[in-house]
């Protein structure tokens, strides 16, 4: 099945099949959604309606290039992996919005950014390796020396773990050999997708204004785009603002081994291991403030920090302390909603209220039947 062709040419960096879903989708007039009843309900009730699930993936080969730092001296930004790692989501951002100005979309609500950095292969391997260990000792096979383990033989254990578990089921009479525990699959892959390789999916609800959809648009004449639920969008819309697009800035800094241990005997906070993570959270919201006053925001709603540590450097034999030999490799991420005035009068928007669903646990409230009248 050949791909439509009456999409426009700014869509030919996606796959055949989603220009293919896109125009199936206008032709049918069907949306889809990941939105819940009461969200889709206040859309509509803002004046909305929804044109379909949108999305947009990146794979990304991350190389990181650990600095040598002299001791004593402070923390750095690795410029180079943070303009990666931020390019990676923002091209899974913008395929995600390509697809919704193909719908005809003022705008994305209920935008979702995740990140598949899955598990690290080599404690992935260093896990199994214990498992295994682990049984040997249980069942009396033969373990390598200690020392050995970070001389090189660990590359080769699974030679031997094969031979041991294919005895012991043969000692047990079983006509088929099944696979052993250490190797059974985890709950979380590794790297399925390739070594030092980064997943980055973007999702979210295109929508289209009842009225003049133009005035929903940013300033570049592109959809919005919103991680607010579908009841903050409602009420956002009614409090006399407007999205006018999804925003983020990132930071990858190296905080060299020296930073992350004072002595065993005392009890004081890491100074400079402090004011490393403190760099690098206000470079990743000066990034995401740079992002929204290009959008011509006035503000930035629903922030969020988020932190997680990348363990691409990680010895297979030290995995549990490797940290403080060779540093600490951490990413900052923000995220967040910018935001404009409508205009509307006050006696347009309504006064805010605060209402108490029926649905809300109350905390302490007594059980049904079990309280005084």
């Amino acid at each position: 099945m050949s791909a439509p062709t009456d999409l426009r040419d700014d869509l030919k960096d996606l796959p055949a099949h989603a220009r293919e879903r896109l125009a199936d989708m206008k032709q049918r007039k069907l949306f889809t959604s990941d939105l819940s009843v009461n969200e889709f309900l206040l859309l509509k009730e803002a004046g909305f309606e929804p044109l379909g699930l949108v999305m947009g993936s990146s794979l990304y080969q991350v190389s990181p290039t650990i600095p040598s730092i002299p001791k004593g001296q402070p923390g750095v930004e690795l410029t180079e992996l943070s303009n990666s790692l931020g390019h990676a989501r923002q091209l899974a951002m913008n395929r995600m919005e390509e697809e919704a100005a193909a719908l005809g979309a003022d705008g994305i609500v209920g935008v979702r950014l995740t990140v598949n950095l899955s598990l690290n292969p080599q404690r992935l391997e260093y896990q199994q390796f214990r498992e295994w260990t682990e049984w040997t000792k249980k069942h009396g096979f033969r373990r390598p020396p200690t020392q050995t383990v970070q001389t090189g033989w660990f590359q080769g254990w699974q030679k031997l773990a094969a031979q041991q578990w294919d005895t012991w089921c043969r000692q047990l009479g079983w006509t088929w050999i099944p696979v052993p525990p250490w190797a059974q699959p985890r709950g979380q892959a590794s790297y399925s997708l390739g070594t030092n390789t980064a997943e980055f999916i973007a999702i979210g609800t295109a929508v289209r204004h009842r009225g003049d959809g133009a005035p929903f648009r940013n300033k570049h004449g592109k959809p919005f785009q919103s991680d607010l639920s579908g009841q903050d969008f409602w009420l956002l819309i009614r409090s006399g603002y407007r999205p006018v697009g999804f925003v983020m800035g990132n930071c990858v800094y190296y905080v060299p081994p020296a930073l992350l241990q004072a002595s065993p005997s005392q009890s004081v906070e890491l100074t400079a291991y402090t004011h490393a993570l403190y760099d690098a959270r206000e470079l990743a919201i000066e990034r995401l403030q740079d992002e929204a006053e290009d959008l011509g925001a006035t503000g930035v709603v629903g922030v969020t920090v988020s932190e997680s540590g990348h363990s691409w450097r990680a010895a297979p034999w030290n995995i549990g302390n490797a940290a403080l030999q060779t540093g600490e490799l951490i990413e900052l991420f923000v995220i967040g909603t910018a935001v404009v005035p409508t205009g509307a009068h006050l006696d347009e928007v309504g006064d805010a209220e605060l209402v108490f669903s029926a649905n809300d646990v109350v905390v302490g409230a007594p059980a049904e039947g079990g309280g005084d009248e």
